[in-house]
């Protein structure tokens, strides 16, 4: 299954990765510049609130603010692209 991007913001891009949705509860998006790159990026939880789960390589500090800012502003539309998601990965 494809880590689908879900959002581009301000030269960042937003995933989710087909192995979180198979195997965690929680939802999660991977952030990074430029390209997915699951090696280095970032990860941040989506719930029950917003976390940075690990910062990644990619990303500058200010970045990574940049990004929580729009995963704020974009909170309803992420969760509800995660679900869909994850119930597609688990049919």
């Amino acid at each position: 299954m494809m880590s689908p991007k879900v959002l581009e913001a301000d030269g960042l891009i937003f995933w989710f990765h087909s192995y979180d949705a198979l195997h965690e509860n929680r939802a999660s998006v991977h952030i990074g510049r430029g390209s997915q790159n699951d090696y280095n990026d970032a990860k941040v939880w989506l719930e029950p609130e917003i976390e940075v789960a690990r910062a990644g390589k990619t990303l500058r500090a200010q970045e990574l603010n940049k990004a929580l800012k729009i995963i704020e502003q974009d909170l309803e539309y992420l969760l509800e692209e995660w679900h869909g998601y994850r119930n597609k990965a688990n049919k």
